[in-house]
């Protein structure tokens, strides 16, 4: 354990969110002194233990209270790019749980960091090690055919993901929490079906919140991927890396109820948390631009825009994944309802040009820069004189990433 740990101090983790050894605690004692992490919570406080399920009268409140679903996502999307990126780096975290993982204590703020950091080391490492926690680690770990990597870092974030955002772990349901001991047993080693298999409903769960509810449809893909065929096939399991961009998709999809004030999919007409129809937003429809053949390729994904509510895109957003500048804002988007129709306020932030266009016979080509641009986007317009319009996140010529303003209207519309 002494040499693992002088391992990990001289290990490269430049640029991870890492609470590292700083010194070894002097012989006879075995420790170190860790990076002091303040205004800070185990994220396992916002996943309510069996005792407190059970003695907690309103659920719902209780989540709320967490930050909800949205602050929830870009938790865990944050956790996941920590992870995507120590494996980049080819190291292994090895034992990740709910409580190594630290979040903000404050919903106002959404800082992840990883602590516990005696376990990191190289995938190829000559020492294969088993230490787990059982209830997030992978059926092969379990089962003792491997010792950590980056797959069993996958499975464990995927149950991470799962419990966090439902309360319900993915592969304990009613067949497992009304079953003998024996039973988590088989859940961990990867011997019963998941709580949302397609085929097998066996152990369905009744505890927390429905899957349908927390997950987006491309993150219940990868949960179906994770406990479906790679539960016991890791090489069929999602990534880290895979978990980062669709966490991160999923939070940009949130509409915020002005009744209850939580957050919900915008892909939902009804707040599941209170059935206020949701008012009308702002989609942006993130696609590829390629000026060679005048054509845009599929949406990459959407981002939801509501009327007062402004929002800061980063260059996640608009160029993709950029390493330790994914975060930086670039362009300022803010949506007003005025009587002619709802005005969409664009602007830079980085001192960068972009570029606002339509499609109709009345051609719109507007550069945006320091000073902001507006624009009216309202479906009561002569649609072909006016057309659709587009906000290039790059020189017109040349392959981008493009922005379509659309108009999504309410839930009882």
């Amino acid at each position: 354990m002494r040499r693992q740990i002088k391992l990990v101090r001289q290990l490269d983790l430049t640029g991870l969110k890492i609470a590292r050894p700083i010194a070894l605690l002097k012989e006879p004692r075995l420790g170190y002194v860790m990076e002091l992490l303040t205004g800070m919570e185990p994220l396992s406080n916002l996943i309510p233990t069996p005792l407190q399920f059970r003695e907690l009268d309103n659920l719902v409140e209780w989540y709320l209270q967490g930050g909800g679903l949205g602050r929830r996502l870009r938790l865990l999307a944050k956790c996941a790019e920590i992870f995507s990126k120590l494996h980049s780096k080819g190291l292994v975290y090895g034992d990740p749980s709910p409580n190594n993982i630290f979040v903000s204590s404050s919903n106002k703020s959404e800082e992840v960091w990883l602590i516990d950091s005696d376990n990191l080391r190289y995938e190829d490492s000559a020492i294969a090690s088993r230490l787990r926690t059982t209830p997030y680690a992978a059926p092969e770990i379990e089962l003792c055919i491997t010792g950590t990597n980056t797959l069993t870092d996958a499975h464990a974030l995927a149950v991470i993901v799962v419990k966090t955002l439902s309360f319900v772990h993915p592969l304990m349901g009613d067949l497992v929490e009304n079953g003998d001991p024996e039973m988590i047993n088989q859940a961990v080693q990867g011997k019963l079906p998941w709580v949302n298999d397609p085929n097998d409903d066996r152990n369905r769960s009744s505890y927390g919140f429905p899957l349908d509810m927390v997950l987006s449809p491309r993150l219940k893909k990868l949960c179906a991927k994770s406990f479906g065929a790679g539960l016991t096939n890791p090489k069929m399991r999602p990534s880290a890396n895979q978990w980062v961009e669709t966490l991160h998709s999923a939070a940009d999809y949130i509409l915020h109820c002005q009744h209850c004030e939580s957050t919900f999919y915008a892909t939902s007409k009804l707040c599941p948390w209170c059935d206020t129809p949701r008012s009308q937003f702002v989609q942006l429809a993130i696609s590829q631009w390629e000026p060679q053949y005048g054509a845009m390729l599929p949406i990459l994904q959407a981002i939801a825009l509501q009327v007062d509510q402004p929002i800061e895109l980063t260059h996640r957003i608009t160029r993709g994944w950029v390493e330790n500048q994914q975060d930086q804002a670039c362009i300022r988007l803010e949506a007003k309802q005025e009587s002619t129709g709802i005005h969409i306020t664009v602007q830079s932030l980085d001192g960068k040009s972009y570029w606002l266009t339509s499609d109709g016979r009345k051609k719109l080509e507007v550069e945006i820069g320091d000073r902001p641009e507006r624009f009216l986007l309202d479906p009561s317009i002569d649609r072909q004189r006016f057309g659709s319009c587009f906000l290039h996140f790059g020189a017109l010529d040349h392959p981008h990433r493009v922005a379509k303003f659309s108009l999504v209207m309410g839930g009882l519309s």
